[in-house]
């Protein structure tokens, strides 16, 4: 599994490595005969996951939707009397008795893999996001994301029929993971994994695949950081999904320590999907793709600074520089320290500002006091 998201150093904390997806069998059950849970509204937080509220075992919290498997935060578990069991080795363990109401619908009887959840989700979202929420839940009912409209339902598996305009894709399970097909500059689709977690880029491609295709060639290139890994990225001429294309898209190439099975060239990710509305069908090895109508395609997220910074006290300690990077021409290098941000302390600055700084949109300007008093100034402009 790829799943790799700008907040990727959360999720392999918050995930067993090498831990098997917990076993199947929750109870599903919607309030007063219906059929599906209702609209609930999600969080659009950018360059962020989609985030919604529910109950977890009576405690009102946030609950990140996530392909992979379930994982219920530790702490959270022992504050609601529920505990840690094997899960068959000695480094991975489960939490059973995990109920989860959303909207109509009550989940219970739900396992999940015990993790150490960091607070950064609860940052962003002001409120405690202790689970997510993964195939566990998909495998039971079907999951509708109608992005446009910021929300998304759980439907009766025998309540979905094709809609309209939609486009149906095979989302078929290769090697462990559900995945969808691609184009790639015109070639033949190949199979990408279906990545709601993935939010720090459109796609990501096994090397193996870029180097065959010359997906480099002829185009700058740089790199970014995305948790332990430092990647290279490249803008594609065009990528094509469920028929519809999609022109610059920037996208990274999958760290050979965390390379997919031989079969699948890379992960799909969020920025790209959010540009439908898509009803995923697990059981029926299928998703309904349809173009969010009437919305203005915005340009993808993509690393527009080069720089990354973590808070250190009250200031910023800038922890990556992208080669030819706006960053490195304003004269930024790893180990420099930021005081404020825009004539601002940014002690002041919200975390998801600081997380999602360098997905500026195009021409943003930034002005940078450094403790030193030195001021550098950054304009956000693509340089891949």
């Amino acid at each position: 599994m790829l799943r790799v998201t700008m907040f990727a150093v959360i999720l392999a904390a918050a995930t067993p490595v090498g831990a098997a997806a917990p076993s199947y069998g929750p109870k599903v059950f919607f309030k007063d005969g219906a059929s599906w849970s209702g609209w609930i509204e999600f969080k659009a937080y950018k360059a962020s996951n989609i985030f919604i509220p529910a109950k977890v075992n009576g405690r009102d919290v946030m609950v990140a939707l996530y392909g992979g498997p379930t994982n219920l935060d530790k702490s959270f578990a022992a504050s609601v009397r529920l505990s840690e069991m094997p899960r068959g080795n000695q480094h991975a363990k489960e939490i059973g008795g995990v109920t989860v109401t959303l909207g109509n619908l009550t989940v219970s009887d739900l396992t999940a893999a015990a993790a150490d959840i960091p607070p950064n989700f609860a940052k962003i979202t002001g409120q405690p996001v202790p689970l997510m929420l993964g195939e566990q839940v998909f495998g039971r009912m079907v999951v509708d994301i109608d992005n446009a409209h910021h929300r998304l339902a759980f439907r009766d598996l025998a309540d979905v029929s094709k809609p309209a305009h939609a486009v149906e894709v095979p989302l078929i399970e290769v090697d462990g993971d559900r995945v969808v097909p691609l184009s790639i500059n015109g070639g033949p689709p190949v199979q990408f994994e279906l990545e709601l977690g993935n939010v720090s880029g459109p796609l990501l491609v096994i090397p193996s695949y870029a180097q065959a295709h010359q997906l480099l060639e002829g185009h700058p290139t740089s790199q970014r950081l995305s948790g332990k890994f430092i990647e290279t990225v490249v803008t594609l001429d065009h990528l094509s999904f469920t028929g519809v294309k999609f022109a610059k898209v920037p996208i990274a190439l999958v760290p050979d320590a965390a390379l997919p099975p031989a079969s699948i060239a890379g992960g799909v990710g969020l920025p790209l999907l959010s540009h439908f509305h898509l009803i995923i069908d697990y059981s029926k090895n299928r998703l309904f793709a349809i173009p969010n109508a009437g919305v203005p395609k915005p340009p993808f997220i993509k690393d527009r600074l080069g720089l990354v910074a973590a808070r250190e006290g009250d200031k910023l300690r800038v922890t990556f520089v992208a080669p030819a990077s706006p960053a490195e021409a304003a004269g930024f290098k790893k180990d420099d320290m930021i005081a404020m941000l825009n004539g601002k302390p940014v002690a002041a600055e919200p975390d998801l500002s600081i997380l999602s700084l360098r997905f500026a949109d195009p021409e943003t300007r930034f002005t940078f006091t450094m403790t030193d008093g030195q001021v550098r100034q950054i304009k956000a402009t693509d340089f891949f």
